[in-house]
């Protein structure tokens, strides 16, 4: 029997690897409908299309290398869960690569189409 955080585990790594491939639609498939989202020193997002405006605008940048997020907990409470860990952002310069990282949040709602991203906050360092 899988542990209760690997669904929540595996949609993180499937966000990533659409950010890796520069899918926007990929990367809010894991989110609710009326997602918010406080990005990392900048604007808090509300809904979908918002979120997938901004992905969509940051992956049409040639410097944009991606963002990574690795939780370092998980936990699940019946139909909830909050996840917390480190992000880190790349971005390729004239002068040479550029991260910029921090800590995050997300909580998640089990919906009827499965685990999905109610809230999340990006907290840079």
């Amino acid at each position: 029997m899988p542990a209760p955080d690997e669904p929540i585990r595996a949609l993180r790594a499937q966000s990533n690897a659409a950010i890796v491939a520069h899918d926007a639609e990929g990367v809010v498939a894991i989110m609710a409908p009326d997602v918010t989202v406080a990005v990392a020193g900048g604007p808090v997002l509300r809904g979908l299309e918002a979120n997938r405006a901004a992905f969509a605008e940051q992956m049409a940048d040639p410097a944009f290398r991606g963002y990574v997020r690795t939780p370092d907990t998980v936990s699940v409470s019946g139909p909830r869960a909050m996840e917390a860990g480190q992000w880190v952002g790349r971005w390729q310069s004239r002068a040479g690569p550029i991260a910029q990282r921090g800590r995050y949040t997300a909580e998640w709602a089990l919906t009827p189409v499965g685990w999905r991203i109610m809230r999340e906050t990006f907290v840079p360092r």
